[in-house]
């Protein structure tokens, strides 16, 4: 028998509010087989900052509404599931503003504590992007740091930095609310190394989240990577677009205070087509690894 849930319904399941809410319908059709709904609207807020001039909803975000219709659903608690593994995730045709959105998610199989799916978005010009997705449980983190961390090691933002904010918008087209790298500390051949700091007042935290989503990961990996390609002079005045999840493993939560580095290695290619890959720490700690695929396009 299908169960129905209506915006206000699945904003108080998952605990999120605006502009978090990526869902505004969802429907259980059967025990394996999940249906959502999104209207897309000039007003959201992440079109402001991503590719403003011409705005399009992330790639990340699509993955976002994946997992939410699919932890309105599984077994248990809403709230208590993130995203541990993602693959083959293909990121098809852009969707913009005033497109309308349906997923369709189907549990294939499903351990103690741990769902595997595959799911697709879809507009009324075709599938938008695919994706494997394996959710598990994570019980809510309420805490934060516990104790405060030394300022002084080799990314600290200095004044020689290699990027500061200012150049990386000069490269990027993303801006607030999601411009999502702070600088870049090193460019060492085809290897960076980026930062984000991690705040208390991040738009995704005062929508219920208590750490970075996991999908957010991916496009913070993304534009390190695509700040590193676009400052190539061969690729001056260019544009990078995110074509794919290759893989992506999240091993924990981030939370408010801490700082992220990013490290993705790009090796040059004479395609427009490229393929990156690396991993997010804390400290020393590798938080996730995650391999996608990009195009470099002219403007």
């Amino acid at each position: 028998m299908s169960e129905i849930l209506q915006v206000n319904q699945i904003a108080e399941r998952l605990g999120l509010q605006a502009p978090w809410k990526m869902l505004d319908f969802a429907r259980k059709d059967d025990e394996t087989h999940f249906t959502g709904f999104k209207n897309f609207t000039s007003n959201e807020a992440f079109f402001a900052g991503h590719f403003p001039v011409h705005p399009i909803v992330p790639g990340v975000l699509q993955v976002e509404a994946i997992r939410q219709l699919c932890c309105c659903f599984l077994p248990g608690c809403a709230r208590e599931k993130r995203i541990w593994k993602l693959e083959k995730v293909k990121f098809r045709r852009p969707i913009l503003p005033g497109d309308r959105m349906i997923i369709e998610a189907e549990l294939l199989s499903s351990e103690e504590n741990t769902w595997n799916l595959k799911a697709s978005c879809r507009t009324a010009s075709g599938v938008c992007s695919e994706a494997l997705i394996t959710i598990v449980h994570a019980p809510v983190v309420t805490g934060g740091i516990t104790d405060i961390p030394a300022l002084e090691d080799d990314c600290a933002r200095l004044e020689n930095i290699c990027m500061d904010t200012d150049k990386v918008m000069g490269l990027i087209p993303h801006r607030f609310p999601f411009l999502l790298i702070d600088y870049v500390a090193k460019v060492e051949g085809s290897r960076i190394v980026a930062v984000k700091n991690i705040s208390g007042n991040e738009p995704f935290m005062n929508a219920g989240f208590n750490t970075v989503p996991d999908s957010l990961l991916c496009e913070i990996a993304a534009q390190s990577g695509c700040s590193s390609v676009l400052s190539r002079p061969e690729n001056a005045g260019k544009l990078g677009f995110f074509m794919a999840i290759n893989s992506a493993v999240f091993h924990r939560q981030i939370l408010a205070g801490e700082q992220m580095i990013i490290e993705i290695d790009l090796p040059p290619s004479k395609s427009r087509v490229g393929k990156a890959g690396g991993f997010i720490r804390v400290g020393e700690e590798v938080v996730a690894e995650i391999t996608l695929m990009f195009a470099v396009v002219d403007a």
